[in-house]
């Protein structure tokens, strides 16, 4: 474990510091923890659903007027 700290703190001296203003940096750090810990949200779920119904009404629409030409 030790090993890898040492290879994280030698490439990090190589890294440019950020370039970012105090308030900005505790905005982010504030809504970083503010999620940390939350699992995903409801609407992540909620999309690919909203896809799958629209998906499955344009192949049901699709279906009917193929019928129709063919009947």
């Amino acid at each position: 474990m030790s090993d890898d700290t040492s290879k994280l703190a030698e490439l990090g001296r190589d890294l440019r510091a950020i370039d970012i203003e105090p308030a900005s940096a505790d905005r982010i750090a504030h809504r970083a923890r503010a999620d940390l810990g939350r699992g995903p949200s409801r609407l992540r779920f909620g999309e690919p659903v909203l896809v799958a119904i629209f998906t499955l009404s344009l192949l049901a629409w699709a279906l009917i007027k193929v019928l129709e030409v063919l009947g």
